[in-house]
């Protein structure tokens, strides 16, 4: 026991190793809050100084030029040195000239309202993978990483605000006047109370494209600067093109200027560039050209090309829609929403294709403008209009919504139309087309539905093909019955669902009116057609589909009886439809080979 003791005893007495602690290295940058810095000044080599000082949240150089700063650079920079952790001390330091600290190679101040805090930057160490740094006022010398010169602006540029136009957010949202020069062509846009733009110059006032001039502030508000060119004052403007500028924009809250830019020609063998001028600094600097060329664009691109404003189709404040074209007829929606065709006779409309046309009407745009003030408009057509579409709002005064007039040819080929807006004085050009796609006549609103009934109410059933016909019967046990010849237990399970297909029936289009028109569609040649007998609250009801040609849409022409006994009318029946009755029913009329089945 005693031997044991001794030997722990001399173990921790003589052979544990002993380690010593590693020296404290003090702080280097005295804590302090971000919030509270005021400015930075940086000197290089006691000569050359960067300042940049802080208001609110915008920074701005104050030395060697006054200049909006990007909030990136000072911020950086401040965290930086919040963070910095030196990496090694010395307590004696030795002559400052040893260290490169006399003067220091970089010396940065940060200002508070209490006490600035100070940083020099010496030379690189041997290895040259850390910096000597001091604090004055404090003995002993650090080092740090080199990295920190990562953060530091060596010139103005680094930190300069690179944007074109230097406005804040608030001042952004105060443009209420955009005004653009380009050689003797001048354009101002400006916005009204409602913060609706318009085209106020030049003359007339013209309505402008909402959804352009938005893009156009997107554009300018990130417009950047790619090289600073000179900051002097009395640079000589001439060889930048910006003693005559070849364009100027000028942004503005009423009467106040906010921001001016002039624009000259673009620097040699940069053709995608151009030298610009601040008005605000007076300095030149170049940019990319493609936003001045689109900002230069004509007054037309501009402009709000629809003839209708803006409206919801689904509001319930649209009251009435007035057609002259074909024919002149109305429609009215009720309060619930439900539209229906008003005159010259009462029908129930397709919601479909209304909101179809008025989907159209909303986004009908000019192609072009051809005169901006006319005072006679029967040049044009337009006097005496080929086609109307008035839109009317609810209640007693039966405001004007919205109202298209279109006119003669604009030209030779008759591929555009002139037209017009109700509300202003000026003729636009349209494609032909674009009219061809509204409704001329009423039928071609009214419901597409002919009728509704379930196959079982159908007792009868006759097909006609050319010289070729065969009548169907329901017998009392309820299963369809062929005179002459018995049907087979398929064709029987089938026949059903063609006269789901046919009590379901719905035109795919409105094609042509007027019984003359059958022969057109080959509909009388063919001699194609189903009868059916049904019995419907007591009463017996015939509903007949006659089938032409085939459409360009792949459906089938055809022509029904119409249980609103209206005038003749051609559609395109859908194929689904079609083919329901050319693949179930109309087999049926050739014979088919003997014990092939026989009637239940």
């Amino acid at each position: 026991m005693a031997i044991a003791v001794f030997a722990v005893g001399y173990l921790l007495l003589f052979e544990r190793e002993h380690t010593e602690e590693a020296p404290t290295v003090p702080t280097l940058v005295t804590a302090f809050d971000p919030s509270k810095i005021q400015a930075i000044e940086i000197t290089y080599n006691g000569t050359n100084t960067i300042r940049a000082a802080q208001s609110g949240e915008q920074w701005h150089l104050e030395r060697p030029l006054p200049y909006p700063a990007m909030p990136e650079g000072p911020n950086k920079l401040i965290s930086q040195l919040r963070a910095l952790t030196p990496l090694n001390y010395r307590e004696t330091m030795g002559s400052p000239e040893e260290f490169g600290f006399a003067p220091p190679r970089v010396a940065i101040r940060l200002e508070q309202p209490d006490q600035d805090i100070e940083l020099q930057l010496g030379d690189f160490t041997p290895l040259e993978d850390k910096l000597y740094a001091r604090t004055p006022g404090r003995p002993g010398v650090f080092t740090v990483s080199r990295q920190l010169l990562n953060f530091l602006p060596f010139t103005a540029n680094y930190w300069r605000d690179q944007h074109l136009l230097h406005l804040s957010r608030a001042n952004q949202l105060e443009v209420d006047h955009i005004h653009i020069k380009s050689g003797p062509r001048q354009l101002t846009l400006q916005q009204s109370t409602n913060e609706i733009w318009h085209i106020s110059q030049p003359q007339p006032a013209k309505r402008a494209n909402q959804t352009r001039i938005t893009k156009t502030l997107i554009n300018l508000w990130n417009w950047n600067v790619v090289d600073f060119v000179s900051d002097d004052p009395k640079v000589d403007l001439q060889p930048y093109g910006l003693q005559s500028p070849e364009a100027e924009l000028i942004l503005s809250r009423g009467t106040n200027r906010l921001a001016a830019v002039q624009f000259g020609h673009s620097p040699t063998n940069q053709p995608g560039m151009v030298y610009a001028r601040l008005l605000q600094h007076t300095n030149v600097v170049i940019i990319p050209k493609p936003w001045l060329t689109d900002l230069r664009a004509p007054v037309w691109d501009y402009s709000d090309h629809h003839l209708v404003d803006s409206f919801d189709p689904g509001a319930e404040s649209l009251q009435r829609i007035n057609i002259s074209a074909g024919d002149s007829f109305s429609l009215e929606q009720s309060t619930n929403g439900m539209w229906q065709i008003s005159s010259p006779s009462k029908l129930p409309a397709d919601e479909e294709l209304v909101f179809a046309l008025l989907g159209r009407l909303r986004n009908m745009e000019a192609v072009s403008r051809e005169r901006e003030v006319v005072g006679d408009f029967s040049a044009f057509g337009l006097a005496q209009p080929t086609a109307q579409y008035t839109l009317l709002q609810r209640g007693g005064t039966n405001a004007i919504l919205g109202q298209i007039s279109f006119g003669a040819p604009a030209g030779e080929t008759s591929e555009e139309l002139f037209a017009r807006r109700f509300d202003e004085d000026s003729v636009y050009r349209v494609r032909a087309v674009e009219r061809q796609l509204l409704p001329a006549y009423s039928y071609q609103l009214r419901q597409r539905r002919f009728w509704d009934f379930p196959a079982k109410a159908v007792t009868k059933i006759t097909l006609t093909q050319g010289e070729q016909s065969l009548e169907l019967l329901r017998n009392q046990d309820g299963e369809w019955t062929r005179t002459g010849q018995s049907l087979t237990d398929d064709q029987r399970e089938k026949i059903p669902t063609a006269l789901g297909a046919l009590g379901r029936l719905q035109a795919a289009r409105w094609t042509a009116r007027g019984a003359d028109k059958l022969a057109t569609y080959e509909i009388i040649q063919r001699k194609k057609s189903v009868t059916l007998e049904l019995q419907h609250n007591g009463q017996t009801l015939t509903r007949k589909i006659q089938f032409g040609k085939q459409s360009e849409l792949f459906n089938y022409f055809a022509f029904a009886t119409d249980p609103l006994e209206q005038e003749a009318v051609v559609f395109e029946c859908p194929l689904n439809t079609y083919n329901a009755c050319e693949i179930i029913l109309f087999p049926l009329l050739t014979p088919a080979l003997p014990n092939s089945g026989t009637d239940q």
